[in-house]
């Protein structure tokens, strides 16, 4: 990846954006990597100013939020209403169901009672 024109998509001065480009370069560091950018791990790349360690993880949350993890959050996003709407019907449908009435039990039929009775 070109870090220094990653970089210079940031509000950081320029020698910034060259010192900071050469440490990514230096540590290897690959466009997938940026999904584990954050303070601590930029502090210990020598990025000591709180501001200058915000610009880039600010321009890394826009590279990382417009690649492949958009899809992932998409799909999380379906299968959670999914799951929200199933319990929702879940729940309107059984408490229709348990808010009725018992049917009464049916009258016994003529022709069992008759038979019933001639056993005796």
């Amino acid at each position: 990846m070109d870090w220094f024109s990653w970089l210079s998509k940031s509000s950081l001065d320029p020698s910034l954006i060259y010192e900071y480009g050469l440490a990514f370069a230096r540590n290897e560091l690959q466009k997938e990597d940026l999904t584990y950018f954050n303070h601590e791990f930029l502090q210990s790349m020598g990025i000591s100013v709180a501001k200058h360690r915000l610009e880039i993880l600010k321009l890394a949350r826009k590279e990382v939020r417009g690649g492949p993890n958009t899809l992932c959050r998409l799909i999380l996003a379906i299968n959670n209403t999914k799951k929200k709407i199933g319990k929702r019907i879940n729940k309107w449908v059984f408490h229709e169901v348990g808010s009725t009435k018992a049917l009464p039990e049916p009258p016994p039929h003529p022709l069992v009672t008759k038979s019933i009775g001639k056993e005796h």
